[in-house]
């Protein structure tokens, strides 16, 4: 297929303009970091391919003669340079799927085709009963599994500084921007862009399982942990739709997990061995831990200060002082226990215990935030969906 007949439906229009928006950003990059002979050598190449790609071998010759003897640095930075090109695409079109799902979202008549909505809603107009379609989804597992791939092993920082990337291009979609702010926003990712460049993808020369550990553990901590809840909340919201009943009714089962094989394949790799399965284990329970201890503190701080209004609809005020005292106990011993876990107070709890105490104490506090008539709407999705979901890393 030639790259002149490949023709992009008005839907992705703004994923080409975003694409050449960032390209022609690297570009600037690339000549502002290795000068004007850097810039036009890898524009060289680049045009070189695109033309060996539509057929013509006398390209395809002029790009074989082009990377020949070159010096291994030269090597690099010409790879270097078309990895931060890939990466950006391949932010581009994250963030235009995020685009297209807001659309589908603001259109509240058409959900989007292959979705949760939409298959929910397929199943309500096939006769499926809702006690059915909840069986159906108790009867499912997913799960991903992280394979162990040394070379896609990336610095936490490169990671961080491509979700600035996102989180920019995301923000410059907002209608209610100025033209001040657009800019700002673009330089910030031009400075991201920049440092990327200036920052060695890998921490040393020999990576090891170590690095693998670290690179899935970004996922499972910066991106899955945080989603799977609105994973399950949007199951519910859809079967509440669907079905004419309220969320609160549902409790959808947990058919979301995730495995790993990163620090315990020992198939063809002598740095897998024993010593490696229980760090890799420790350091994933270390994480999830730390990440519980933190979040607890920012959960109890919420519903503390989201307390105050539920105080207006009750009798008196001696039983929301004891809803508080009993919800601040129930943090405090869930506190108690994680720091225990983590290590930070020898002795404080058993490790088997955690899990239990994590469920005892998260619906002691979920039920006294509940009140006798559940007034304060959001304590289910506070107290109860961020705790329920989150598995710890396999």
């Amino acid at each position: 297929m030639y790259r002149q007949s490949i023709q992009f439906p008005i839907k992705d229009s703004a994923l080409r303009e975003d694409v050449h928006a960032l390209g022609a950003l690297i570009g600037e990059t690339l000549r502002d970091q290795g000068g004007e002979e850097f810039f036009k050598l890898v524009e060289g190449d680049r045009v070189a391919a695109i033309h060996r790609r539509e057929g013509d071998a006398a390209d395809g010759a002029e790009l074989q003669q082009r990377t020949m003897n070159r010096s291994p640095s030269a090597a690099t930075d010409l790879t270097r340079a078309f990895s931060v090109w890939f990466q950006a695409v391949n932010t581009a079109e994250k963030v235009h799927r995020v685009r297209r799902r807001r659309q589908y979202l603001n259109d509240s008549s058409t959900a989007q085709p292959g979705g949760i909505a939409d298959c929910i809603a397929r199943l309500q107009r096939d006769g499926v009963t809702l006690e059915q379609a909840l069986e159906l989804v108790a009867s499912m597992r997913i799960e991903p599994v992280f394979t162990g791939h040394p070379t896609e092993s990336t610095r936490r920082t490169i990671l961080r500084k491509q979700q600035h990337i996102a989180h920019d291009l995301l923000d410059r979609l907002n209608p209610a921007s100025t033209s001040a702010e657009l800019n700002t926003l673009w330089a910030r990712v031009r400075l991201e862009v920049t440092s990327i460049w200036q920052t060695e993808e890998h921490p040393r020369e020999g990576l090891t399982v170590v690095d693998e550990r670290e690179h899935v553990l970004f996922y499972l901590i910066d991106i899955l942990y945080r989603v799977v809840p609105l994973f399950y909340e949007e199951i519910e919201v859809a079967l509440a739709k669907a079905y004419s009943v309220s969320a609160e009714e549902l409790d959808v089962p947990s058919i979301l997990h995730f495995g790993s094989w990163v620090g315990g394949d020992m198939d063809g790799n002598p740095d897998v061995h024993g010593k490696t399965i229980r760090e890799t284990l420790h350091r994933h329970s270390q994480v999830i831990v730390s990440t519980y201890f933190a979040e607890c503190g920012q959960l109890a701080e919420y519903l503390f200060c989201g307390m105050r209004p539920a105080r207006r609809i009750l009798k008196s005020e001696r039983e929301p002082r004891r809803r508080e005292r009993r919800t601040r106990r129930a943090h405090r011993f869930l506190q108690r226990h994680i720091a225990g876990r983590s290590g930070a107070r020898a002795g404080a709890t058993r490790p088997h215990a955690v899990p239990r105490v994590l469920r005892t104490d998260r619906r002691a506090a979920q039920g006294d935030l509940r009140g006798p008539a559940q007034r304060v709407s959001e304590s289910r999705r506070i107290a109860g969906r961020r705790g329920a979901r989150r598995r710890q890393p396999a």
